[in-house]
């Protein structure tokens, strides 16, 4: 089995079996439980939130469905691209600890319930949020394990500059959209969730978390644009907020592959030690060396020619200052 294939099934695996723990527990208890059931409970330990059985098993199944559907897409795209596996085992780990986590605290609450007449008496004592850390740890360090390990081949070097003929009296742009298709997809899951939760729950469970996912959907893109400002990026739709570099900050611009996970920790406005920048995707990026002596970094595709219309203006900027041009 190809090791991408393999890491997806292996990080699905455990939220498929918190599902199955869920729905055995529920079919096992469905006669015993109260109606409706005692599903939030505060410090005290004393129940002060309550739902239907269905509602609280569906909501527990889609909670688990859709957080090993994101997991199995982050593993199954970064597998595939990755060039470093200590991130993928991150993550397999993160998984793990989630499904064991979760995967006790459902059916623990339904045996709370079991056989007690009124759901207001019901109690889920705060000992049982340590064993279900006490779950969650050892089931982590198994999907660590299970990640397994590969070797770490090296960075991918910048190309060299390059600039577009362009003469002094022409005047040019470049533009391109790019679009993030996790933070797209775990917007949409997180609006989903939370619309679930603000129906079947409350709506002050749900409406924050459908709040996130809908920013998360509207910043999940963003317009890249090279001119004579220099290098400006805002959203597609809103246009807000917008981030802009400024060609007198811009030392020399280059293309080369990034790893999303791998080189940043993840996808949004990412920064890392002397580098910073919008990574939606893993992929061509623009590069831009600042006069800071720090990187900026922005995924696109087509980088290349961005790059090369950068250098230009960057050139013609130096020649209209009085200053030497670097002409490699």
């Amino acid at each position: 089995m190809h090791q991408p294939l393999r890491r997806t099934l292996v990080v699905a695996l455990p939220f498929a079996l918190a599902c199955a723990a869920v729905l055995t527990t529920y079919a096992a208890l469905r006669d015993r439980l109260p109606d409706p059931l005692a599903t939030h409970f505060p410090a005290s330990g004393k129940a002060d939130g309550f739902s239907s059985a269905g509602s609280f098993v569906g909501v527990a199944l889609t909670l688990l469905g859709v957080q090993g559907a994101v997991f199995a897409v982050l593993v199954h795209r970064s597998s595939r691209g990755s060039r470093g596996i200590g991130s993928l085992r991150l993550m397999a780990a993160f998984a793990y600890g989630e499904s064991g986590l979760l995967g006790y605290l459902f059916p623990a609450t339904l045996f709370a319930n079991a056989d007690v007449p009124d759901a207001a008496d019901v109690r889920l004592p705060m000992w049982q949020l340590a064993v279900a850390l006490a779950c969650a740890l050892p089931a982590a360090a198994l999907g660590w394990l299970l990640a397994g390990a590969d070797a770490t081949p090296a960075d991918e070097p910048a190309e060299e500059p390059h600039r577009l003929p362009l003469r002094e009296s022409e005047v040019a742009s470049w533009t391109r959209t790019v679009t993030s298709r996790v933070l797209l997809g775990v917007g949409l899951a997180l609006a989903c969730v939370g619309a679930v939760l603000a129906f079947t729950v409350s709506p002050g469970s749900g409406l924050p978390m459908a709040v996130m996912g809908v920013i998360a959907v509207l910043l999940s893109g963003c317009r890249v644009t090279v001119d004579r400002r220099g290098l400006t990026v805002s959203p597609p739709v809103v246009r807000l907020p917008r981030l802009r570099v400024p060609l007198g900050r811009i030392e020399e611009a280059t293309s080369r592959q990034v790893s999303a996970y791998d080189d940043f920790g993840g996808w949004g406005y990412r920064i890392r030690a002397g580098r910073s920048g919008l990574v939606l995707r893993s992929g061509d990026a623009l590069c831009l060396r600042l006069t800071t002596g720090k990187e900026f970094v922005v995924t696109v595709d087509d980088a290349r020619t961005a790059a090369a219309l950068l250098n230009t203006l960057i050139d013609r900027a130096a020649r209209g200052a009085g200053r030497p041009v670097d002409a490699s």
